[in-house]
């Protein structure tokens, strides 16, 4: 039981909130263009993501302490590093702008 604890639910969490997270964030930006209130949105989608993710780390270092944590934390980041693999990183295009 205990390397379940420490090992295998947090990695599990950590993967659950940097997808939530990540492709929170993902669909917050495909929509920020559409929206009418783009500034609500994108606050809103912060601050709901970030509650989220304390809430999910709170309880993680509550149920398996630092090292378990630890693992949630790293599940966390190979997801953003999977994510931004898979995504791309965009592409810089500063139209109009001339290099003379």
């Amino acid at each position: 039981m205990s390397t379940l604890t420490n090992i295998l639910i947090p990695a599990i969490a950590g993967l659950v909130l940097g997808t939530m997270y990540f492709g929170g964030l993902w669909l917050t930006l495909r929509r920020l263009a559409r929206s009418h209130q783009p500034a609500f949105l994108a606050v809103g989608s912060y601050f709901g993501r970030l509650a989220a993710c304390f809430t999910g780390f709170y309880l993680i270092s509550r149920v398996a302490g630092l090292p378990g944590l630890l693992v949630c934390l790293a599940a966390f980041i190979i997801v953003r590093m999977v994510l931004v693999r898979r995504w791309g990183k965009p592409e810089l295009n500063f139209q109009g702008i001339d290099d003379d």
